[in-house]
């Protein structure tokens, strides 16, 4: 793998996507959580016969739990807790669920009212009153800020605009449901996250946006302010949503990372909040950035003391371990992977095609070009990070023979005209290129669903598949500027030098 540096700054371009070293955290409860359920109606969804149980993390690391439903319709999950109060999500049924150490907790979930589950047992009461806040008409998430600000001054009076519109909602709440305690604790915790995530984020637009009259480093001292939410006593979606801004945030406002400098390192970067309880998220983050984004466990295994040494968390500990466990395992064999994400549960492409016809021209692809490596660009003409690897792409397709590998873009269909004018830009009509619009596959809810199987939640997105048709790599780090993607692509032809384009003089000319 190459340095430290390169992989922040790559990593930074795509994000476009108080405990001191040696320092025990606080302890927390921890206990094992329960959780069994009952389907009634099934015969609504017949085909429906999983259950997926997520807990919060990172974007694209979530702790996923699955089980089967049974034959008499009921279903089962345990884990351990370690923490005061966790969220968790039921996929798609209950988004909010909330559990506490020891809790032993049944729902009742009715496949013709699909999105009102019964929630019984310990933390019945818990729930029931956040459930009332988050979906209640009370609750708001996101902040609507961007892009109607050009001035530091203009960005906190709307910042502050729709924070105090949450406080009001939350006080007519309070007013109107009487929570305890505790459940006032934990909104209060919810709505400064998203206060805090709001802050970060839309400082990111700006700088994104080259919007010269916000300056985004007067904010630093708020970053403390955030940290004081992650002591690991509650873990919800908002906490990790926030702390991944501030990890941006922190690497957006690097003098070192911005002027270039090849030795920075992601503790220096980190300094500033290494001795607040944002520490082990940020650090944990990083690592969980090289995972989920390379799916390479190399810098993990090299970052192992300083693993050991930050994150103490036995939540973000168990939760690293797990991901670096799952990627050694897609690296030693990818075939499981690939199938899931290409097939899902129907395991082969006649069977797939049946139940996802959507999924039709991605499998048509694939048989067009079988016996050759495939690498797949997914992008769109409105995401500057693709834009950049245009150029790149046709450097990279320069180092290979047409004969060993393809390499094909695909276009978020929206608009024929400006996919055509980005082709014709960067000068992409090249020979062993291919470039496909998906309105020419499908619709665009089909495309939705064609995406969401393939799990290509962002863009730039791309696969690297081997010539059985296996995905051998995937994400949004396999960039054509990446050094490691033609390391990856050399390995898996296992042709040596033989890979190269054998005739070095091959005409780049429009076809």
């Amino acid at each position: 793998m190459k340095t430290l540096s390169i992989l922040i700054l790559s990593l930074l371009l795509f994000l476009g996507c108080n405990i001191r070293q040696g320092q025990e955290p606080s302890p927390a409860p921890q206990g094992e959580v329960i959780i069994t359920g009952e389907i009634k109606n099934r015969d609504f969804y017949p085909h429906v016969d999983e259950i997926v149980l997520q807990l919060p993390f990172f974007r694209k690391g979530k702790v996923t739990y699955t089980t089967n439903i049974a034959d008499d319709n009921s279903f089962y999950f345990s884990f351990m807790l370690h923490a005061e109060m966790c969220e968790v999500s039921i996929k798609p049924y209950m988004e909010h669920l909330y559990v506490q150490p020891g809790d032993s907790i049944h729902l009742e979930i009715d496949f013709k009212d699909m999105l009102h589950p019964v929630v019984t047992g310990d933390g019945a009461e818990l729930n029931a009153q956040m459930t009332q806040f988050t979906q209640g008409g009370y609750y708001m998430q996101d902040y609507r800020i961007y892009p109607d600000f050009s001035t530091n001054e203009e960005f906190e009076r709307l910042l502050e605009k729709e924070h105090q519109e949450r406080i009001r909602r939350y006080e007519e709440y309070v007013q109107k449901h009487q929570p305890d305690e505790k459940v006032k604790q934990y909104i209060s915790e919810l709505l400064k996250a998203d206060y805090y995530t709001a802050l970060f984020m839309n400082l990111l637009y700006a700088r994104n946006y080259r919007i010269e009259g916000v300056d985004i480093h007067r904010y630093a001292p708020r970053l403390k302010e955030a940290a004081v939410l992650l002591d690991n006593q509650v873990i919800t979606d908002a906490h990790f949503r926030m702390s991944q801004e501030m990890y941006r945030y922190l690497h957006a406002t690097n003098e070192r990372l911005q002027a270039y400098d090849q030795s920075v390192t992601l503790e220096d970067i980190l300094s500033p909040m290494k001795d607040t309880p944002a520490m082990p998220y940020l650090y944990a983050q990083g690592l969980s950035s090289s995972l989920s984004e390379l799916n390479d466990t190399t810098y993990f295994n090299s970052q192992r003391e300083k693993f050991d040494l930050y994150i103490q968390s036995s939540y973000l500990r168990n939760s690293i371990l797990q991901m670096h466990q799952s990627k050694k395992g897609f690296q030693e064999n990818p075939k499981p992977v690939s199938d899931y994400i290409l097939y899902g549960r129907y395991q082969d492409q006649v069977k797939a095609q049946g139940f996802m016809p959507y999924m039709k021209p991605f499998y048509d692809l694939l048989e067009k070009h079988r016996g050759k490596m495939i690498y797949l660009d997914f992008w769109a003409p409105w995401c500057p990070p693709c834009l950049t690897e245009m150029e790149p792409l046709k450097e990279l397709r320069k180092k290979y023979d047409t004969e060993d590998i393809v390499f094909i873009t695909i276009c978020r269909g929206e608009n024929r005209k400006r996919f055509k004018e980005v082709l014709d830009k960067y000068e992409m009509y090249v020979p062993g290129i291919e470039h496909i619009l998906t309105d020419d596959w499908l619709d665009n809810n089909e495309t939705y669903k064609m995406y969401k199987q393939l799990n290509v939640n962002g863009f730039p997105h791309y696969f690297i598949i081997n010539r059985e048709g296996v995905i051998v790599n995937y994400g949004s780090m396999m960039r054509p500027s990446y050094p490691g993607t033609a390391i990856c692509i050399e390995h898996w032809l296992g042709k040596g030098d033989d890979n190269v384009k054998k005739n070095s003089n091959e005409s780049d000319s429009r076809e």
